[in-house]
């Protein structure tokens, strides 16, 4: 075999071995690597958005991290919190440096976070005065979303069955036709990789059980957040 041929099988082997690139992240070294919520992806293969883009990218159903069911005349909604997003909300800034994203996000990865939303789709008012029978029922409806709902939600997080422990109900009164809840759980240590499902059961509207799933292969979609 000539020189010329050798030359040319070199590489030819180099470029077979280029386009061969696997997205398993087991063969890539740690620079290659991105941390994203609930998982790894090669760092080519990770988009970056600026703080605006990555807001509206997380509240954007499409995209798998806001779920939304509608039932009878009441719409429930619910948006996984990864930790940077809640600190674009926080700080109110176009722009945030990187030593405050961790920082913040510091103070907050002991724990998963979820707002949930229960609104009305065709009436106006405050939500716990929809079909109300009683001034007494409507006291009753206050006093459970405020302190007994919350043994009324867990999170699945892969075999494991989580409590919310951390619960803070939202009143609009007649101001807004939904109540906001912000819900916190336990990190599941053992499986940070698999799906999630929020269940919730609503004894106010008698719709029973409403499970929200947020899988494996949403949650490892999530764009980095651009810094300074």
């Amino acid at each position: 075999m000539n020189k010329i041929l050798l030359i040319e099988l070199h590489y030819l082997i180099f470029f077979l071995s280029s386009c061969s690139y696997s997205t398993s992240t087991d063969s890539l070294p740690g620079d290659q690597i991105i941390a994203v919520e609930n998982g790894y992806v090669p760092s080519g293969k990770a988009g970056r958005l600026g703080v605006r883009d990555y807001i509206q990218w997380v509240q954007d159903s499409k995209n798998g991290f806001r779920k939304e069911k509608t039932i009878n005349n009441l719409r429930f909604s619910v948006q996984f919190k990864p930790f940077e997003y809640i600190v674009c909300l926080e700080e109110k800034k176009s722009e945030l440096a990187d030593s405050i994203v961790r920082r913040k996000v510091s103070e907050l990865n002991d724990m998963q976070y979820y707002d949930l939303k229960i609104a009305l789709t065709k009436s106006s008012g405050e939500i716990l005065k929809h079909e109300l029978t009683s001034t007494q029922q409507y006291q009753e409806r206050v006093n459970y979303y405020a302190f007994g709902m919350q043994n009324d939600i867990q999170l699945l997080d892969g075999t494991d069955t989580l409590p919310c422990v951390l619960f803070h109900f939202e009143r609009s009164f007649d101001a807004s036709p939904e109540s906001t809840f912000l819900l916190g759980f336990p990190i599941n240590r053992r499986e940070v990789s698999g799906d999630k499902t929020l269940i919730i059961y609503d004894r106010i509207f008698s719709t029973g059980l409403i499970k929200f799933t947020f899988s494996k292969k949403e949650l490892k979609n999530l764009p980095k957040l651009k810094t300074i």
